[in-house]
C-alpha cells in the first residue's frame, strides 16, 4: 500500500510527480518472480493505497463512503489484474536471462526486455480501465501527475497514453537501476539511471508550435460561487443563477460593455434552464445585456423521464421560448453519478442508486460549439467537453477534429467542497492542452476557473469559492498535433502488445505445469 500512496503523492493536491516513479517502480519490484497469486495480492493492495485517497473526493460528493469503497475497489481490480500479470511475465524465460538464439531479442540484456515488459503490461491495464466498462474512468493515469513534468511536451505527440508509458518505462528503468545496486552491478546502474533521465527530460526539446494561427478571441470566464450547502444552493431557486448574473455584472462593470467577444459560465450555472423558465432567462439576458456579449451558459433541461447536461449560447436580447440557442450537449454522462447503469439490479444492493432520481443520457450532436466573437464580427468554433469529460483524450480530440480553435471545459465542482477533484480536474486541463494544441478555458461554478496555454501553462487561475473571473486574450489555432494524428492508435497497440505479453506469460506458466507433470499422470 505504501507503494500505492507513493503514486498518489504525483497526483494533485500535492503534485509530487516524481513520487510516480518511486511507486511504480517499487511495485515492479515487489511482484516480479513471484506466483499469480502473490502479484494479484500485492498489486490489489497497491492499488487501495493509490485510489482510497486518490478518489476521497467521490466520498465527499455523496455525503457517505459507499460510492468511495466500490469505486476504489473496482479500479483497485485493475492493479490486481496488472499484479497477477507481472507475476506471469516477469518469469518468462525471455525475461530471467534464458534468451536463446532463435529469440529475435536475444542481443538484448533481459534486465532491459524486463524494463520494456512490466511498461507495457503497466500502459496497457490503464489504457483498459480508462476505457473500459461504461467508457472507462480516467483518473490516476499516470500522464495526470506529470503537469509539471519535463515528460509533459511529449503528450503532443503520443497523447496521454504515451506519456504514461514514458513515465512508467523511467519507473522501471530506475527500478532496474536499485535491483542493479543491489548486485553490485555498478555498470547497469549508471545505464538505467540515464535512460530514466533521458526518458523525463529528453521531452523538453521537442517543439511545440502553440502560436496564434488564427488569430485570438477575448473571452470572459465568470466563477458565481456557490454556498457550501450545495444541493441546498442548486434548491433555492435562482441562487446559483444570480450568482453568476452578479459576477458578469461586475465583470461588465471592469472591463466595459461591448469589450469583450464572449462571456464563459460553468456547467449548472443556470439552476433552472433559461429555455424553459421566464424568470431565469430575465437574469442570464439581464447578465448579457450589460457585458454585450454572448453568455455560455450552463443548464440542464428535463424531456419527459429523462435529462440532458447543456451547454448553451445567450446572446443579448434573446427572448426565452421563441429564440433558439446553438448548444452543446455532454456526450459522457458520468456512470452511477449522473445515470445509473441497470438501475434495477444496483438497488438490489443499495438504495443510494435512487439519488439519481432521473438520469442523464449522452448528447449526439457534434462536440463543438459555433460562438459569435461579437467585437469581431466572425464565429468561433469550439472544442467542447464538460466537467469529467476533460479526461478523455479522444472526447476532446473529435471536438478539434472538427474544427475546434481552442477547448472550453464548463465545470461544477461545488459538490466536491475542498477535496481534490478540482486540482485533479485542473491537471487534466492541463495535460489535455497539450495533447491537442489548444488553449483550455476551464469554466467552474467554485474554482478553479482557469485560463491555460497550449503549452499547459496556467496563466491566470482563481482561488476555489471566490467570485470572481478572468479576462483573456486566448489564441485560436487550427493545425493538428502529432497525437490527434495518431488518434486511439498508441492506446491499441498498448492494448495489443500487453495483452500479447499476458497471452505469452499463461503460455508458458501451463507448459512448466505440463512439463512438471510425471509422464504417468499425462498419460
Amino acid at each position: 500500500m505504501l507503494a500505492g500512496l507513493a503514486t498518489y503523492a504525483a497526483f494533485p493536491p500535492m503534485n509530487l510527480w516524481w513520487s510516480a516513479l518511486i511507486g511504480v517502480g517499487t511495485l515492479m519490484l515487489l511482484v516480479r518472480g513471484r506466483g499469480f497469486w502473490a502479484g494479484t495480492g500485492l498489486g490489489l493492495f497497491y492499488g487501495f493505497g493509490l485510489f482510497t485517497p486518490l478518489l476521497h473526493f467521490t466520498m465527499v460528493g455523496m455525503g457517505n463512503p459507499i460510492g468511495w469503497i466500490a469505486l476504489t475497489l473496482f479500479e483497485s481490480l485493475y492493479l490486481a489484474g496488472l499484479g497477477g500479470a507481472w507475476a506471469l511475465v516477469s518469469r518468462l524465460p525471455q525475461l530471467e536471462g534464458a534468451s536463446g538464439g532463435r529469440n529475435p531479442l536475444h542481443h538484448v540484456p533481459a534486465g532491459a526486455r524486463g524494463v520494456l515488459a512490466f511498461a507495457l503490461l503497466w500502459s496497457g491495464v490503464e489504457e483498459l480501465r480508462s476505457v473500459w466498462p461504461l467508457g472507462g474512468f480516467p483518473f490516476g493515469r499516470l500522464a495526470f501527475a506529470m503537469a509539471d513534468a519535463p515528460v509533459l511536451p511529449a503528450a503532443a505527440y503520443v497523447g496521454s497514453a504515451g506519456v504514461g508509458l514514458l513515465v512508467a518505462l523511467a519507473a522501471a528503468c530506475i527500478a532496474q537501476a536499485a535491483r542493479s545496486v543491489y548486485k553490485r552491478r555498478a555498470l547497469p546502474v549508471l545505464l538505467c539511471a540515464a535512460l530514466a533521465a533521458a526518458l523525463l527530460a529528453a521531452p523538453r526539446l521537442l517543439p511545440l508550435d502553440t502560436r496564434a494561427e488564427d488569430g485570438t478571441v477575448r473571452v470572459g470566464a465568470v466563477q458565481g460561487n456557490v454556498a457550501t450547502d450545495f444541493e441546498d444552493a442548486f434548491n433555492r431557486a435562482l441562487e446559483v443563477t444570480g450568482n453568476h448574473a452578479e459576477a458578469t455584472r461586475k465583470l461588465a462593470d471592469d472591463v466595459g460593455p461591448g469589450n469583450l467577444d464572449m462571456v464563459i459560465w460553468p456547467e449548472n450555472s443556470a439552476d433552472l434552464d433559461p429555455r424553459d423558465y421566464p424568470a431565469s432567462a430575465a437574469i442570464v439576458d439581464e447578465a448579457a445585456q450589460a457585458v454585450q456579449a454572448p453568455v455560455l451558459v450552463g443548464a440542464v433541461p428535463f424531456v419527459d423521464d429523462i435529462r440532458y447536461n447543456d451547454v448553451l449560447i445567450w446572446n443579448p436580447g434573446d427572448v426565452s421560448g421563441k429564440t433558439t440557442h446553438p448548444y452543446y450537449r455532454k456526450h459522457r454522462p458520468v456512470p452511477f453519478a449522473e445515470y445509473i447503469p441497470s438501475r434495477s439490479l444496483v438497488r438490489r444492493l443499495t438504495t443510494q442508486v435512487d439519488r439519481v432520481g432521473i438520469d442523464m443520457l449522452p448528447g449526439t450532436g457534434p462536440s463543438t460549439l459555433t460562438v459569435p466573437a461579437i467585437t469581431q464580427g466572425r464565429d468561433v468554433t469550439f472544442a467542447m467537453g464538460i466537467c469529467f469529460e476533460v479526461a478523455y483524450d479522444d472526447a476532446l480530440r473529435t471536438g478539434v477534429k472538427q474544427g475546434g480553435q481552442a477547448i472550453i471545459i464548463p465545470t461544477n465542482n461545488a459538490s466536491f467542497l475542498d477535496s481534490g477533484e478540482a486540482a485533479q480536474q485542473l491537471a487534466q486541463g492541463r495535460v489535455q492542452a497539450v495533447v491537442h494544441g489548444r488553449s483550455v478555458i476551464q469554466a467552474s461554478t467554485v474554482g478553479y476557473t482557469a485560463i491555460i496555454n497550449p503549452r499547459g501553462e496556467v496563466e491566470q487561475v482563481t482561488q476555489p469559492y471566490t467570485q470572481a473571473s478572468l479576462v483573456a486574450d486566448v489564441p485560436l489555432r487550427s493545425s493538428q498535433t502529432v497525437a490527434d494524428r495518431l488518434g486511439t492508435a498508441p492506446g491499441i497497440l498498448l492494448l495489443a502488445g500487453a495483452g500479447a505479453l499476458v497471452g505469452a506469460g499463461i503460455l508458458s506458466q501451463a507448459r512448466r505445469r505440463w512439463t512438471a507433470t510425471p509422464t504417468r499422470h499425462r498419460s
